[in-house]
This record gives structure tokens, sequence and C-alpha cells, in this order.
């Protein structure tokens, strides 16, 4: 019951706050291709928790000027099992890129990264590549919702766009969607886990820092 009441209570604060204060992607995206892709009939995946962490303190850590790099030494410190990103992100913002085990490239470009209320945070990237089913766009939207005393709900919403028609239309279209379903977990488990550890050490620090100021 104790489990129960916790998953209901956390699935009124998702509902209240993204009720209350949430932003659609499209609304807050300028850049046309951007734009372009989210005006398609894209594969759109979607997933929110509550965390508890202060909503101050995420907006701290998402307004690093240096946020992508940040966000890889955090995951060579507390997720990777040898201390190392296996596949680093290149470029100074606002365009990236990676190139994974088989040698295939993606280019990643910001598309917007600021607090766009008293209320949200919204960070939304534009990744292209090439994978199994043929090329793709995909926008990425985090965002983190002040939740008040239970912390932020922290939501990612995916809108991809496969290029081929046959992809599109046949029987593939269950297993591309497939492709971006475990790669919505999977992105959306390490910006949590990777997140939360800096917002962690920002935390720390600000003690410090206020501990120094009292002395």
């Amino acid at each position: 019951m104790p489990f129960m009441n916790r998953l209901i209570l956390q699935s009124a604060v998702i509902l209240l706050a993204a009720g209350a204060f949430a932003q659609g992607t499209a609304e807050l995206v300028q850049h046309k291709a951007g734009l372009d892709v989210l005006n398609k009939k894209c594969i759109r995946l979607g997933t929110s928790e509550v965390l508890p962490i202060q909503f101050k303190t995420a907006c701290t850590v998402l307004e690093n000027h240096d946020l992508i790099h940040a966000m890889q030494d955090e995951f060579a410190r507390s997720i990777s099992s040898n201390g190392q990103v296996d596949f680093p992100v290149h470029g100074k913002g606002p365009e990236y890129y990676y190139i994974n085990e088989k040698g295939q490239r993606t280019d990643i470009s910001e598309l917007y990264r600021q607090q766009t209320d008293a209320h949200s945070f919204n960070y939304i990237v534009m990744a292209s590549g090439k994978r199994f089913f043929g090329r793709y766009d995909v926008v990425i939207h985090l965002q983190v919702v002040d939740a008040g005393p239970s912390g932020i709900v922290y939501s990612v919403k995916v809108h991809a766009w496969p290029h081929s028609w046959l992809t599109r239309s046949s029987h593939k279209i269950g297993l591309t969607r497939g492709f971006f379903k475990k790669k919505m977990k999977i992105i959306s488990w390490v910006a949590r886990e990777v997140a939360t550890g800096l917002c962690e050490q920002e935390e720390q620090q600000a003690a410090f820092e206020n501990t120094i100021k009292q002395d």
C-alpha cells in the first residue's frame, strides 16, 4: 500500500505540474529544420517522473555554458565502468557530433536551452544520423517543471522522423519505433542519473560557499 500511495501521489504531481506549466516543443523551437520535423507525422514518445531535486539547483546545472562536457565528465565519474565515455561528444555549442562503434556519425544541434518562466526549464536538441532503417532526424525535448516540495517533474519527449517512406509506411515502422523507444529509455535514464549527480555537486558547492561566508 505505501508503494501504491507514493505512485498515486507521484502521478498527481506530474499531472498537476505538467498541466499548469509545461510547454509544447513546437511552441519553443524557432529552428527551421527542427520545426519541419515537429510538423511531420513523427514517431512520438515520452516519459515523466518526479525527482527530489530543487528546481533552482536544476536550473543552475542546466544553464552551465559547458553543459555537454560537464555531463560527459559526470557520466565518466558516476556511470561508466571504466571511467571513460564510449562515444565522446565533440564540438562547441550549439553544434556537436559523436561517432558510435560502427563509425556512424550523429550530428546534434541545440535548439533551445533556457528557463522559460518561473516554473519551468526547457532543453531541446535535434539529432540527425543514419541507422539500420536509413537516415533520420529526431527532436529531443528535456523539460524540468517545479513541483514545489516534491522536487521537479522531469520529462523527456522524443519526436522521431525516419526519412525512408518505406520505413514509415510498412511493417518496419514497428521495429523503428522500438529502436527509438529503447533509445528514449536509455537517454532518459542517463540524463536523469547524470543530472542528479551534477545537482548533488552543485548543492554541495553551494553549501560549502555558504559555510565560508558564515565563517
